[in-house]
């Protein structure tokens, strides 16, 4: 729950969102011009009147620079309707699958099927909830891979913080590609210490060692 997620002095701060994920949240707007509001649902960051658990972020965070600056979970928090609820108390539990998922899947099933065009129905599903623009006009025609692309970002952007994006990129095996695995290290830096053939964990050595047996996975 929260604490696993929570901002520094609320909980752990054990996962904490990117500053490419930020970034790739204000490359498109809605259809009304704003930002897309799953910015400010998925990430507390320094902004007017941004508050946290009753408190302002500016205020709370001014004396220490690197967390004024820094980008924290606002999904799976419940700062905004009970703000004595942090730490283990939060209410909002995770959620392991929804349906916004499963549209996302469909489509991508759809896609790999040879199905492109009925694939583009149900991301717009997921993009007209935030009132997005409508993919079939301002990306009309998309190749297989361009919409594989695109379901990466739209995946990327919904299912923030929610566990997917590792699974994701591994079974798409863009950590096997040099190029893909180039281009998310250009936008991420965490990526740079990734070391190629470690897409597994290593099987517990005290596995291992009651099973002589037992094969470690390649890599270790």
């Amino acid at each position: 729950r929260a604490i696993t997620y929570a901002p520094r002095g609320f909980g752990w701060t054990d996962v904490q969102p990117t500053w490419t994920l930020y970034n790739t949240f204000l490359e498109e707007q809605t259809v009304d011009g704003e930002v897309d509001p799953r910015l400010d649902a998925t990430i507390l960051y320094n902004a007017p009147g941004v508050m946290l658990y009753g408190q302002m972020f500016s205020e709370y965070y001014a004396g220490n620079p690197a967390d004024l600056n820094d980008l924290f979970c606002r999904k799976y928090q419940n700062d905004e309707t009970n703000i004595d609820e942090f730490d283990w108390r939060s209410g909002i539990n995770e959620r392991i699958m929804r349906y916004a998922d499963v549209l996302l899947m469909y489509a991508e099933c759809l896609n790999e099927n040879g199905k492109t065009d009925l694939a583009y129905d149900y991301i717009q599903m997921v993009r007209d909830r935030v009132n997005l623009p409508d993919l079939k006009s301002t990306k009309p025609g998309m190749s297989q891979q361009e919409m594989r692309d695109q379901i990466a970002h739209e995946r990327f952007l919904e299912l923030a913080l929610e566990g997917h994006r590792f699974d994701d990129i591994r079974r798409w095996g863009w950590l096997e590609d040099p190029a893909k695995l180039d281009w998310l290290k250009s936008r991420d830096a965490e990526y740079d210490t990734y070391v190629v053939g470690r897409e597994y964990f290593p099987i517990p050595q005290a596995e291992v060692d009651n099973n002589p047996g037992t094969e470690q996975n390649e890599g270790y």
